[in-house]
């Protein structure tokens, strides 16, 4: 089998190696037969993205409605070589699934709008699946009714690319997941991070009398520390079972 890549886009150098684990967890992939790059210190490698069964594209701090005379040179080096990886694996066909800030960055790349008016604040929300999510083979064996994950970012899609599928949904968030091509998709949560862990520690804060959702380095420290066997953790383990070749 061809092994799979994960591009990390975010800048923190200790959340680097956690974000790796907790991909192998979720997806089920052993540690060699997971690559990792990062965007935000020398520059995106030469990548040949056909020597890949499937390119994971993790999630980031950045934000692509940030004014462009506020972001930073990494920031902006890092969306320009994302521009670059995503029109690479389109044209070859790998497979893709882009998280979070992927997400944004591929929308945007293909005419779609991103905005702030659908941010959701960190909180656990029910991720309900469209008729054309029920039937997509990313989402097999997640309920039909929809499941549970943790959120927390503040631009989402607001508008799909022409030709995208939107397959699920928050009542806060009309785009949480799309299928921008046939093999490409892309999600505004991230399912790597364990949302049943970071469920009970918010019931364990309020139980407490304390929201917890102020501590978010902390809630998302969690989330990557979990045993990866929540519901969300099925797209990536799906993501892998449909093109591990």
């Amino acid at each position: 089998m061809k092994p799979f890549l994960l591009v990390s886009t975010r800048p923190e150098d200790e959340a680097i190696e956690a974000e790796r684990r907790s991909f192998l967890r979720a997806s089920g992939l052993g540690e060699d037969q997971l690559e990792q790059v990062r965007l935000d210190l020398l520059g995106l490698p030469d990548i040949d993205v056909r020597a890949y069964s499937g390119i994971m594209v993790a999630g980031s701090p950045y934000g692509t409605t940030t004014p462009d005379e506020r972001k930073s040179a990494t920031q902006k080096r890092t969306e320009s070589e994302l521009e670059h990886l995503f029109t690479q694996i389109t044209d070859a066909s790998t497979p893709c699934l882009a998280t979070g800030y992927g997400m944004e960055v591929a929308a945007w790349l293909r005419g779609g709008a991103v905005t702030t008016k659908w941010a959701e604040p960190p909180s656990m929300v029910e991720i309900i699946l469209t008729r054309a999510g029920a039937e997509d083979p990313l989402l097999r064996g997640l309920p039909t009714t929809g499941f549970s994950t943790y959120v927390g970012h503040h631009e989402a899609v607001e508008e799909a690319p022409e030709g995208a599928v939107v397959l699920a949904r928050s009542l806060s968030c009309p785009i949480q997941m799309m299928r921008l091509a046939p093999t490409f998709y892309a999600t505004q949560f991230n399912p790597e991070l364990d949302s049943d862990v970071i469920s009970q520690r918010l019931s364990a804060y309020e139980d407490a009398g304390y929201s917890g959702a102020d501590d978010l380095a902390s809630l998302v420290l969690i989330g990557r520390s979990g045993e990866g066997h929540h519901q969300a953790g099925r797209i990536l383990a799906n993501f892998v079972e449909m093109f591990a070749r």
